[in-house]
Formats: C-alpha cells, structure tokens, sequence
C-alpha cells in the first residue's frame, strides 16, 4: 500500500491540507501553484502555518521544487460578489465559522454565522488571542460551532456546520479519532498540535457527529455566510473580544461585506 502523503497548498484555487493527490492536482495544474507534499501530518500543519523560505505568497517569484511563477495577490476590493449558494434542505440549521490571524501568528479572532430556515438570524464573534495563528483561530470558530450545535440537537433541530478550514475539518472528520488512541501524539510519538483544545473539541464532537454535519466550504468564494463570518474575525480582532459575544448587526450585511 502507497504511503500516505499530505500535500500542501499555499497558492492554488483552492488552499490548505489534501490527503489525495487527485482531487489536489486540479488544484494547482494550470495555476501558479505553490505546494508541496508531506510525509506526516505534522509536518504539513507546521509548514501550512509556517511555509519554507522559497514560497512567496505576496510577489512574482521562481520559487523551489514543483512550484510554479507566483502573481502578486490583488488587494481584495471593498465589495464582495455574494454567488448563490443553495443550503442543503436537509438541515434545519446551518452554521458558518471562520477564523483568522493577522500576521501569523499574531492578533486572531474568530466568528459564526448562524441560518435558521434558510435565513440569517445570529452573528458571533470574539476567541480574541494577542498571539493566535490561523489553525487556533479556525479551531477556536469550529469549537463554538459545537457548542452551539448541542444546543440546537436538543431541540430536535438538525445542524450542518460549515468552514473554510481544510486543516480544522479534518482534524475532526479524520484525525483526531486516531489522535485519540494514539494518546494525542503523532505518528513520530511528539504531542500533536493545539493538542488541549482538538481535545476539547473532539469531546464535544464524538458523541455527536453522527447527528450533524461538518462540511468545508470554499472561502473567499463570495459564499455569504463564510464572508460574514470573516468580516466578524476582523471585529473580534479589532475590538479585541475575548469572550464570544453575539453581534447585534443583523441589518448591517451590506455594511460588514464591504470592510475590508
């Protein structure tokens, strides 16, 4: 059998940590791609968090092993194209989270997006951190998904929670069901990362996964729970939330999409 890889991505259509080379080389074939594949998962969240010296996300460059030239990212324009993005009928609720950390690591912030019935009625924001990386921040948005969907559970409410997290998705999904047996150490034997909070999560997460979904979405895509969900990482930094507080804003939409 093929020794697992985990492959990387910096720069492509779509970014974060793949386990299948498949669904990963549509990618960045045909892109100016910046990844690289890894023999543990440990090694891909630290280079996903930290990359090599030869990957330039911000400038023209000939850059190392299976890269490809890299065009300077376009300064986001202040206001977003929201595409139709149908909800899955089968859930009751559905659940946006995203977290962010500006420089990495640094000040982060999380935020949720809450739909009932197809339409918006909560808005959440805060986990505020002085020095946070991207993947706490992400696992901070996810955690308070959790917690919100046993609430939710217990009222006969069915929950689909969605992330732009590659890294945080399947840390749930896939890996910390091993982690778990494993003692929370990696396959090299070292502690896994953010090891007390995954753990917390899982806890919340194992008996009831099989009631609700936790699904990636594609961010930056113009989705518009996932973008109102990273206009509130930017509130929560800004005004340094450290609790999670409910953002009494649902008649400001238009207002949170175009911050920049």
């Amino acid at each position: 059998m093929a020794k697992q890889k985990y492959y990387v991505v910096w720069v492509g259509r779509e970014t974060g940590i793949f386990t299948d080379w498949g669904k990963t080389q549509p990618l960045v074939n045909g892109y100016p791609a910046q990844y690289k594949g890894y023999d543990t998962i440990e090694e891909a969240e630290a280079a996903l968090v930290t990359p090599p010296s030869w990957v330039n996300l911000k400038a023209d460059a000939n850059v190392g092993e299976g890269e490809t030239k890299v065009k300077p990212k376009a300064k986001r324009k202040p206001k977003i194209k929201i595409r139709d993005y149908p909800l899955d009928p089968a859930f009751d609720i559905h659940i946006f989270c995203d977290g962010g950390c500006s420089p990495n690591p640094g000040p982060a912030g999380s935020g949720l997006v809450v739909y009932h019935g197809g339409k918006l009625s909560e808005m959440w924001h805060g986990c505020y951190e002085d020095m946070g990386t991207n993947n706490t921040a992400e696992l901070n948005a996810i955690y308070q998904a959790l917690l919100m969907t046993e609430g939710k559970l217990e009222q006969k409410l069915n929950v689909q929670v969605l992330s732009d997290s590659t890294y945080s998705v399947k840390a749930m999904n896939e890996w910390s069901a091993k982690w778990k047996r494993e003692g929370w150490k990696s396959s090299s034997g070292e502690e896994i990362k953010n090891k007390d909070l995954v753990m917390r999560m899982y806890e919340i997460f194992s008996p009831i996964r099989r009631r609700m979904k936790l699904t990636h979405v594609k961010g930056h895509s113009g989705v518009e729970g996932n973008e109102l969900a990273d206009r509130l990482c930017l509130l929560g930094i800004r005004g340094k939330v450290v609790g999670f507080e409910q953002y009494d804003g649902l008649d400001k939409v238009s207002e949170l999409l175009e911050m920049e």
